[in-house]
């Protein structure tokens, strides 16, 4: 009864939606229960994409290669329609139910269209164009008596996604972004299973459109518009360091012989997989993947993959390596000399912030010769997760790694080198400027600069003065 009351409710939301999301003409009552005497009537689309809107958060909390479904990236009504000139050309999917004379339920069948992909097209009468084209029923019932109009109720998500209607898996093997949909067989809601990738190159931004619920035949002029929300938020992490630093202007390198590598790093506050009902209206509606529960978020982990058998955390988990920026990351062989200049290991996290997640495939026109503004780009690059209602927090476990070759008895930690490690590990809730904690929400880009304090050992010394001893007469015998 819960279930039937929550589908009733959005059922008189979406049809309030339908006077801004949908552009079908209102028709008089008297006009609805007689037959449609015009010619049958083309389906047609037409589509736009909210702006997302941004929040910038930072986060001084430090201091105190697989496939997808969907073209990477974020969506834009330009890159939809690929008016911007960009790669994107995937179009959306649409999922239309007829229920003839009745209103659209849980026992509806996506039986009119079952992920049909709309594409742009300039050059069409209606620029959104699909095939085979359907047609509006032309009559108000089965046998155009009854009373009551024949009815369509339409669900669409973006980017468009290839899958098998039997099994509603991703045709192409993908292993992060749209997985998969619900199947042609399934009543009820549309939903779209969503992997996310922790690589900004690699990420799929997801969008799905206010749904049209129980449209009649409109004018012939008309379209079915979707008024299309991101689904998702936008999270772009930068980390530097603060080297003997308490201004906060993150200007000081660490010593030439130190290295600070980040063994991992753990998100909590949204989740990284979940499955999203298309039948939202003003927010997403997110479930875990196995159940209609909503989606609490989990611990989200990414290591930086060295097998050197002195992890804190569990060896098996931290040999993989999941989306970590590699320039931050240890790599082999560690510091085989104590001249920076021919130091063949990574930087690790320096004074200048980088991107926390792995860029290292970001395009430049030329790879020796990147401009100012795609290294900016490649640093702001945001991967795309699930919002929960839980507050963010981080936890990321470090190295501070120092090459010393009197230390003959210690050794670095890829255990190839003498110096000292030392292993920190910080966690912290993620808050905004006024010092309230964060929740992620969809739509929002969240900004989060994470600084790693070190402070130098500073040594000083004193001498003491010499004092005035006692002068003593000693007689010696002849």
């Amino acid at each position: 009864m819960t279930y039937l009351k929550r589908h009733l409710t959005m059922l008189l939301a979406g049809a309030i939606l339908l006077l801004t999301a949908c552009s079908g003409v209102e028709e008089s009552a008297d006009a609805l229960l007689t037959p449609q005497p015009e010619a049958s009537q083309p389906v047609t689309f037409n589509a736009y994409i909210n702006r997302s809107t941004k929040r910038v958060s930072s986060s001084s909390a430090i201091a105190a290669e697989a496939t997808r479904g969907g073209t990477p990236g974020a969506l834009s009504t330009a890159s939809l329609t690929n008016l911007d000139g960009t790669h994107f050309a995937d179009g959306f999917g649409v999922f239309a139910y007829y229920t003839d004379g009745r209103l659209y339920s849980q026992t509806a069948l996506p039986d009119f269209m079952y992920n049909q992909q709309v594409l742009y097209d300039a050059a069409s009468p209606h620029q959104w164009a699909y095939s085979p084209v359907k047609y509006w029923p032309n009559e108000t019932g089965t046998a155009g008596s009854t009373a009551g109009a024949d009815h369509l109720t339409f669900f669409a998500y973006a980017p468009y996604t290839d899958v098998s209607p039997t099994t509603g898996c991703v045709t192409d093997g993908s292993t992060t972004g749209i997985m998969g949909l619900s199947r042609a067989t399934d009543s009820g809601d549309p939903y779209v299973r969503y992997y996310a990738s922790m690589k900004p190159t690699e990420a799929v931004d997801l969008c799905w459109g206010l749904p049209c619920v129980n449209e009649t035949k409109p004018a012939v002029a008309a379209n079915v518009t979707f008024n299309f929300k991101h689904a998702l938020a936008a999270l772009n992490v930068q980390i530097d360091t603060d080297v003997d630093d308490a201004s906060g202007s993150h200007t000081n390198a660490p010593h030439g012989n130190t290295r600070i590598y980040v063994r991992s790093i753990t998100f909590e506050g949204f989740a990284d997989k979940g499955q999203l009902n298309l039948y939202s209206t003003n927010a997403p509606q997110w479930n875990n993947m196995d159940c209609d529960c909503d989606l609490t978020s989990q611990p989200i982990t990414l290591y930086d993959g060295r097998r050197d058998n002195r992890e804190a955390i569990a060896e098996a988990l931290n040999e993989q390596k999941r989306g970590l920026n590699p320039a931050i990351v240890q790599s082999e062989p560690y510091i085989l000399t104590p001249s920076f200049g021919s130091n063949p290991a990574t930087p690790g996290v320096t004074n200048t912030p980088v991107n926390l997640f792995d860029v290292s495939a970001w395009p430049f026109d030329d790879a020796e010769n990147p401009t100012e503004g795609e290294i900016a780009a490649r640093r702001a690059a945001p991967v795309y997760v699930i919002p929960t209602n839980d507050p963010m927090r981080v936890t990321i476990v470090y190295d501070v790694e120092t090459y010393d070759p009197k230390l003959v008895s210690q050794y670095l930690s890829d255990h190839k080198a003498h110096g000292s490690t030392i292993e920190n590990n910080i966690s912290a809730l993620i808050t905004n400027a006024g010092g309230s904690a964060i929740t992620m929400q969809a739509g929002q880009q969240y900004n989060i600069r994470l600084h790693l304090g070190v402070t130098s050992v500073k040594i000083t010394a004193e001498v003491n003065s010499w004092t005035e001893g006692e002068t003593v007469d000693l007689p010696l015998p002849e």
